[in-house]
């Protein structure tokens, strides 16, 4: 639940960037935004968004390959847009692949106390 609270907070926080950007027009390349949102996807990556969240991680990277080729045509806000938006994804890639391997480590952690109950129940019988 609380996961979710702040997967909502970071949306609607990226999405007023969004909107704050868009109405600022750009005459730079934005190659700093373009970088750090590449960053952000990497980051994902090494968290195993591939793993635990395929579709965003696939999508910010196709978002990241349109804002390139946006810049390379001069359309500038439609590169930051499309950077932000790729970088939202590449964050919610991180936070599913957090949030996968945490549920991971919980039913691991389920199965090791399973396993010890059953031992010291068999050990107890056997005494």
């Amino acid at each position: 639940m609380e996961l979710n609270m702040r997967l909502y907070q970071k949306l609607f926080t990226g999405v007023i960037c969004l909107g704050l950007l868009t109405a600022c027009g750009s005459t730079n390349p934005p190659t700093q935004q373009l970088t750090e949102t590449q960053m952000v996807i990497q980051q994902a990556e090494e968290l195993g968004a591939e793993d635990y969240a395929p579709l965003e991680i696939r999508d910010a990277r196709i978002k990241l390959d349109l804002a390139r080729e946006a810049v390379k045509d001069e359309e500038y806000d439609k590169a930051i847009r499309l950077a932000e938006h790729a970088r939202l994804d590449a964050e919610l890639a991180q936070i599913k692949a957090r949030s996968g391997k945490a549920q991971k480590e919980v039913a691991e952690l389920r199965e090791s106390i399973r396993v010890l109950k059953s031992e010291i129940e068999r050990n107890q019988r056997n005494n």
